[in-house]
Parts: C-alpha cells; sequence; structure tokens
C-alpha cells in the first residue's frame, strides 16, 4: 500500500499577507513622519513635563471627590440605560433567535452604527445639543455602552447551545418562550459579565468626556491642563486611577464567578441571597446616581440646532472629500489609519514582555503577576489625550504624537487580553516538555506561542478597531488625524462639514470593522 505524500500548504498568500503588512507599516511612518530621532530629541522636553507633573497636589483630592462621584455616577445611569436597549437589540440581531431577516439586518445595521461613532464625539455633539455638563456625558456613555454591549450580547447569543432550541422549536414553544427558557438561561451570566466590564470601560471613558464639556471629572482635568496646573492634573490622574483599579478588581471577581462559577458550592439559598444582593445593590446605585446628577432638559436652541445638524448630515459638504490644493476628507482620514496602524503595531510589540509578566501561569508567586497586571491597569487608566499631551511636548502637535499616544495606551489595553489568552491556554504540552527537560526557550517555542498566537492575532485586530476610533479625536488636542478638522467643524457650527467628516468616519470604521471581524473569524 503506497503512503500518499502530504503536500504543505502553499505559503505565498501568508508571504503576501506579510509583504502587505509591512508595505502598510512603511507608508504610516512615511504619513505620520514617525522617526526614533525626533522622539529621542524631544526626550528631554518629556521629562520636563512629567518633572512638572511631580510631586502632585496631595491637597487637591479634597477638590476631586465630587467630579469623580458625578463621573461614576454618570458611568452607572449611562451602562444601565443602555444595557436596557442593548440586550434585547442583541436578541433580535441574533440569527440564531429572529429568523426574521426584516428584523435582524435592521437590528445590526443600527448596532454597528451606534458603534461606529466614538464616545467623545457622541459627547462633543450631545455637549452642543443640550449644552455643557452631565447631561451631555450621561447620552454620551449611553450611545457608547450599546454599542458595546450589544455587539459582544450578540456574539455571545449566536455562540450558545442549539440543542434547547431545537428541542423547544420541535415541541411547538412560541418565540418568548424559547427566549425566556431556551436562550436567558445560556446568556445572562455572560450578559452580566458584559455589563460589568462595559461599567469599567465606561468610567475610563467617563473620565475624559469632560475635555469637551460633557461634565464629570474630565471638566476639572481640562481646567486643570488649561491654567498648567500640571501637579494638579498628576492627582486626578492618580485618583482616577485609584478609583478604576478598585472597580477593576471587584468587577473582574464577580466576572470570574458569573462565567467559571465559586469554587465552593453554594446552597440555593445562598445564590438566592446573593442575587437579591445584587439587585438590592444595583437599584440602590442607580437611585444614588439619579439624585446625585443634576440633569437638565433640553435647552431652547437644542431643536434648531439638532435640525441643522441633521440637515448637515443630509446636505453634507462633498466638496471637501477632496481639495487639490490642501487639507480635505481623504488626507485626514489617510493620516487617522495611519496613525492607529503604526500605533496598533508599536503596542502589539512592546505589551508581549509585560502580558507574560502579568500571567498568574508564567511565574510561580502570585506577587509577580500582580505587580504585572497593576502595570498594565496603570498604564491603560491614563487616558490617550493625557499621554498625547506628553509626546506632543518632545514631537510637537501632529500625527506622531498620536501614534504614541495610542501606542502606549494599548500597551495597558493588550497587555491585559494578552495575559488573559497565556492564562487560559492549555498547559499540559508545557507541563510534558518540562519533564523531559526542555528549557524555557523550547517551552515557549513549541508548547506556549503555537497556542497562544490565534488569540494574540484576533486581539491585535480588535484593538485596531478600536484604536481607529480612538485616533479620530486625538486631534482634539493636536494629536493628527480627522479629530482636528471635526472639533474646527463643530465649533463652528459647519454642519454639512460636520456631516462629510461623520460620514467618512462612519464608513471607514465600518469598513475596518468588516475587514478585522472577517479576519477574526477566519483565525479564531
Amino acid at each position: 500500500m503506497s503512503v500518499a505524500t502530504v503536500k504543505k500548504p502553499p505559503r505565498t498568500k501568508f508571504y503576501m499577507i506579510i509583504a502587505i503588512m509591512v508595505l502598510f507599516l512603511i507608508g504610516s511612518i512615511y504619513q505620520t513622519d514617525a522617526t526614533l530621532t525626533r522622539l529621542a530629541t524631544g526626550t528631554p522636553e518629556i521629562m520636563k513635563f512629567i518633572a512638572e507633573m511631580f510631586p502632585p497636589d496631595w491637597l487637591f483630592f479634597a477638590d476631586i471627590w465630587k467630579p469623580m462621584a458625578q463621573t461614576i455616577q454618570m458611568s452607572i445611569l449611562g451602562t444601565i440605560v443602555g444595557a436596557l436597549f442593548a440586550f434585547p437589540m442583541a436578541l433580535l440581531a441574533a440569527r440564531n433567535v429572529t429568523s426574521s431577516p426584516w428584523l435582524s439586518y435592521p437590528a445590526r445595521f443600527i448596532m454597528n452604527f451606534v458603534r461606529t461613532i466614538p464616545d467623545l464625539l457622541y459627547a462633543a455633539l450631545f455637549a452642543v445639543l443640550v449644552g455643557f455638563g452631565p447631561t451631555a456625558g450621561t447620552l454620551a456613555l449611553i450611545f457608547f455602552t450599546f454599542g458595546i454591549i450589544s455587539k459582544l450580547s450578540y456574539e455571545s447569543t449566536e455562540a450558545i447551545d442549539p440543542g434547547p432550541l431545537e428541542a423547544m422549536t420541535a415541541v411547538g414553544a412560541n418565540k418568548l418562550k424559547l427566549i425566556r427558557f431556551g436562550v436567558l438561561p445560556q446568556v445572562a451570566p455572560t450578559y452580566l459579565a458584559h455589563f460589568l466590564y462595559t461599567f469599567e470601560v465606561s468610567i475610563r471613558a467617563s473620565a475624559i468626556l469632560g475635555l469637551v464639556g460633557a461634565g464629570g471629572i474630565g471638566l476639572l482635568l481640562k481646567n486643570t491642563l488649561d491654567l498648567f496646573r500640571y501637579d494638579q492634573s498628576c492627582a486626578i490622574v492618580i485618583y482616577t486611577l485609584l478609583i478604576v483599579v478598585i472597580i477593576d478588581l471587584v468587577s473582574t471577581r464577580f466576572r470570574t464567578y458569573l462565567l467559571k462559577g465559586s469554587a465552593k458550592p453554594m446552597s440555593e439559598t445562598q445564590a438566592n441571597t446573593y442575587k437579591i444582593i445584587g439587585v438590592v445593590a444595583v437599584i440602590g446605585l442607580l437611585v444614588w446616581a439619579l439624585t446625585g446628577l443634576e440633569l437638565t432638559g433640553f435647552q431652547p436652541t437644542t431643536w434648531i440646532l439638532t435640525k441643522a445638524m441633521i440637515s448637515g448630515l443630509f446636505h453634507p459638504d462633498w466638496a471637501y472629500v477632496y481639495i487639490p490644493e490642501g487639507e480635505d476628507l481623504l488626507r485626514s482620514l489617510l493620516e487617522t489609519l495611519s496613525i492607529s496602524y503604526l500605533g496598533n503595531f508599536v503596542s502589539a510589540i512592546v505589551c508581549l514582555p509585560f502580558a507574560f509578566w502579568a500571567a498568574a501561569n508564567m511565574s510561580k508567586y502570585r506577587a509577580v503577576s500582580g505587580t504585572g497586571k497593576l502595570f498594565l491597569s496603570v498604564v491603560r487608566t491614563i487616558p490617550e489625550i493625557i499621554m498625547a499631551l506628553i509626546f506632543i511636548k518632545a514631537v510637537g502637535p501632529n500625527a506622531y504624537a498620536g501614534v504614541m499616544a495610542l501606542g502606549l495606551h494599548s500597551v495597558g489595553m493588550l497587555g491585559k487580553l494578552y495575559a488573559e489568552a497565556i492564562e487560559n491556554m492549555d498547559m499540559g504540552p508545557t507541563e510534558a516538555m518540562t519533564a523531559v527537560g526542555a528549557n524555557f526557550w523550547q517551552r515557549m517555542s513549541f508548547a506556549v506561542i503555537p497556542q497562544v498566537i490565534p488569540d494574540f492575532i484576533s486581539y491585535t485586530l480588535y484593538r485596531f478597531e478600536i484604536n481607529v476610533r480612538s485616533a479620530t479625536l486625538l486631534g482634539v488636542i493636536g494629536a493628527g488625524g480627522i479629530g482636528t478638522p471635526l472639533i474646527f467643524a463643530l465649533n463652528a457650527r459647519q454642519w454639512p462639514r460636520v456631516g462629510i467628516i461623520l460620514i467618512g468616519i462612519i464608513v471607514t470604521v465600518s469598513v475596518i470593522d468588516y475587514i478585522s471581524g472577517t479576519l477574526r473569524k477566519r483565525i479564531v
């Protein structure tokens, strides 16, 4: 019997992808003028700026609590209201729940449309429409939360076990019973985990919404930056870090319990008691948020501005798409994509050692991985805007500052995801190689890296989607991209210009999301 010759898969496609990535990298470096020489030359200015931040003004802590409480209240209200709309939308969008394309396709379109607009842009729009303050911030967080939770919950719903649904359909169960007894019992823990995760993200997001007048701690941060009181700005960042770390620890513990269960089995009475405590806690936080926030109604000019904005969206300034002799939409979007791509590339490389440092199964001592997790939490808590200000001191107000800000901030986010992928891998191959005397680098090369590479690529693509949104508004403080002309147009009430820029952002982000999502599905 002849043995069939096993042919190796063609590597042409692989080499082509690598070549395209390298070309994009070179193009991004050229577009942003990002060179190590410029960064090295400006490093003394960075050190000078950091020196102005330290020591922090510790006495300023007394002035931070009230706006921080407002930030937390905005996040609570925004997350709860956004989730109330997001969960039903996820059920409508899921193909295994909603068979009618007349419902599922519009639901997915709404989800994707809402998600393409960055949170800071929502805040800027609502600040114009309803006035400065927490109302604009809360409305922005509602849309921001809706976009995140609806997508995560939609994907979780489509991934459930189809067996119970098929069995219930076979015995004639209607749609409501199918959802109540076949879907919700499977997805409820995951939905709650998504809710807690989004609340963490909302705290970080709401901390910078005040930069465009949307209330909370960000407004105080903007004031200190405008007055060059960098020691007070540092105090705000440290205070925010402490709050975020506490919320992160509590939320992570609850999410772990929801997804993996308790290490110790609980009786039904204990489980019900914890459910009641959780419901009471959520209601209490909601009441605190509603009574603490000074929400304002619509302003007399709101409807006039809304009509003008809608008119601008439907009558965009098409002449701005391409202007041969100056700044236009295409150039600004190209710069935004270059900032995102290069920043993502930098973070994906830099975060690798920190991810292995933070992974609990890579060290015998919990203190080692704990410090790694703390470091990554600190990095991702510092807003991209603050990082952009630091690098503007070094390389000036341009796209290079945006690259470094996104790259450094994404180290914290990507490092966390990479560390979780490492912790979730199968340790069997590593233990087997250790038993036969393999050294550290052999275990990494043949047991660890092959397992985590697909997750690493998937997370990197996902982060690139997010970075495209973030890069659209770094121009608020002069860090390049489409954000600069957008803010100018908003402030000048040039609604046709705002309309064409929004169309450009939505189309660009949607295309990137589609390509990234398709690639991630093939990888994972």
